[in-house]
């Protein structure tokens, strides 16, 4: 049985205070520190981990570091994240139909996914928008 503990109950609150920018665990525990919650660096990883196992955060790969973000599904195996390769913003998207996918991919090519990890990197909207305008001008 699992339980939530303040330090988890803080460190929640943490990253859904940076809403879709998704921030690394050493920039957390300072935040928190800051904050007043006496909490260890590797408190911080501890609890991120047990948190991303439990599926209420996601993981993001970015640039030599494990960035985090709150999961607002919940363990939902539909869901997964969209991040802009210019401004490093994600965006959690829930697609039912990526489940289908995720299971091909493991009745095909024996690949489980986890939809907490899955990251599509890309441009978003707004700087696509700014890439495509940058093209216009010579």
């Amino acid at each position: 049985m699992s339980y939530s503990t303040k330090q988890q109950q803080a460190i929640l609150q943490g990253l859904e205070h940076h809403g879709e920018t998704p921030v690394s665990a050493s920039e957390l525990a300072d935040e928190l520190r800051q904050d007043g919650c006496q909490v260890s660096l590797a408190t911080v990883y501890r609890q991120l981990e047990k948190l991303a196992e439990t599926g209420q955060i996601h993981r993001v790969a970015a640039d030599n570091a494990t960035l985090y973000r709150p999961c607002p599904a919940q363990k939902a195996q539909s869901c997964l994240l969209l991040r802009c390769s210019a401004c490093g913003r994600t965006e959690h998207l829930e697609y039912p139909q990526i489940q289908s996918f995720y299971q091909q991919l493991e009745e095909e090519h024996g690949f489980r996914t986890d939809p907490c990890q899955t990251v599509l990197t890309g441009l978003c909207a707004r700087c696509a928008g700014q890439e495509a305008a940058g093209h216009g001008s010579v």
